[in-house]
């Protein structure tokens, strides 16, 4: 039987999404946005979604990886940017996770976690808490 655990990919999207989520407040606080830093992230995606793509037998993790680098390789700038991008990989990391719950893949629980568009957005409207 095929080890059915999909956590590792699950933590590359989680962790590129932190990259996110830290370029976002850093942006609230005032600081210019570093662009570089999510770029420099972008290999954890195309790993996480290659390793879920065959995992689950499904292309939708490659299209999710090709959507992800062409948001962040957009001409868009400033908050515009990092609420496209936020979108995508909230829209992305929502479809992996759907398609290992129908297949009863072990993904990471706990906590519920706000989606990366939710905090972006209220970063930027709001600014940092």
């Amino acid at each position: 039987m095929a080890d059915k655990d999909l956590r590792p990919e699950q933590v590359k999207l989680l962790r590129f999404e932190k990259l996110i989520e830290e370029t976002c407040h850093d942006k609230a606080r005032g600081k210019r946005l570093d662009k570089a830093a999510v770029l420099a992230g972008l290999p954890l995606i195309a790993a996480a979604s290659a390793g879920a793509a065959q995992k689950l037998g499904n292309d939708a993790p490659l299209r999710f990886a090709a959507d992800v680098e062409a948001a962040a390789r957009s001409s868009l700038s400033g908050d515009a940017w990092l609420v496209q991008l936020a979108e995508v990989v909230t829209r992305g990391h929502t479809v992996i996770e759907s398609l290992a719950t129908q297949g009863s893949w072990m993904l990471v629980h706990g906590t519920p976690k706000r989606k990366t568009v939710e905090l972006v957005q209220s970063l930027l409207t709001n600014g940092p808490f």
